[in-house]
């Protein structure tokens, strides 16, 4: 359990997809690793995880929990990414708080903005000619929450929340040319961010406000698409 009087410390980590990305946030201070980094999940994530402890002065077993970015996503980097989690939870004894994905994408595209919008359509590439798609809109407290649900479909059914001033977010708005009419129909376009773990982190915290971390067991992948490693072409 812990304590409501004290801000949780947090690990957090992103790995759904190409870019590497580490937090620690800790009393409102925040160090963090992130490139981009294809195929170096492996070989980057431990040595981004010890470096960032040593400069907040932690240890591993001093945190609260572990945040993660739980996809949708690669399915090869979200394993490498989820694994390390899995191991460095287990062995501290420390719980778990999944995120999604595409809320961390929602999330930075809505602090862009400082005003207007309140409902974020994000479509991020999928590979084979798909997106995850998701709808989210902007709470009272400023952090995004899911409409509907998240889930892999072709470019050109994705839509926004009907009726509303909308921000396009992710990067299947800049893969698909599917998608340029319901681009051009936002008020404010990011096709650049992706997920990072300081904002998993950030979105983690404000979970953290009302809910109980998880057992490290519950440590699990969110691919929506569950054959993706049977299908040619699969990441």
């Amino acid at each position: 359990m812990i304590p409501d009087s004290k801000q949780p410390k947090l690990l957090a980590i992103e790995t759904s997809a190409e870019a590497c990305s580490v937090s620690v946030l800790v009393d409102g201070r925040i160090h963090s690793f992130d490139e981009h980094a294809p195929m170096r999940h492996a070989e980057l994530l431990l040595p981004a995880v010890r470096s960032l402890l040593e400069q907040a002065g932690l240890a591993l077993a001093s945190l609260d929990a572990i945040a993660f970015g739980r996809g949708p996503g690669s399915f090869t980097s979200l394993r490498i990414g989820i694994g390390v989690v899995q191991g460095l939870a287990w062995g501290a004894g420390l719980p778990v708080v999944p995120v999604s994905s595409l809320a961390a994408v929602a999330q930075d595209s809505a602090d862009r903005v400082e005003s207007g919008s309140r409902s974020i359509c994000v479509a991020v590439d999928a590979r084979m000619q798909e997106v995850y798609f998701a709808n989210f809109r902007l709470n009272d407290t400023g952090f995004v929450q899911l409409e509907g649900e998240e889930r892999v479909c072709e470019p050109g059914r994705v839509h926004a929340l009907s009726g509303q001033s909308f921000i396009a977010a992710g990067n299947g708005f800049a893969q698909f040319d599917e998608l340029a009419t319901l681009a051009a129909q936002a008020s404010a376009r990011y096709p650049d961010i992706r997920p990072r773990a300081e904002t998993i982190g950030k979105l983690a915290l404000e979970w953290l406000k009302s809910n109980q971390p998880l057992p490290a067991v519950m440590a699990q992948p969110f691919y929506v698409r569950n054959t993706v490693a049977l299908k040619p072409g699969g990441d």
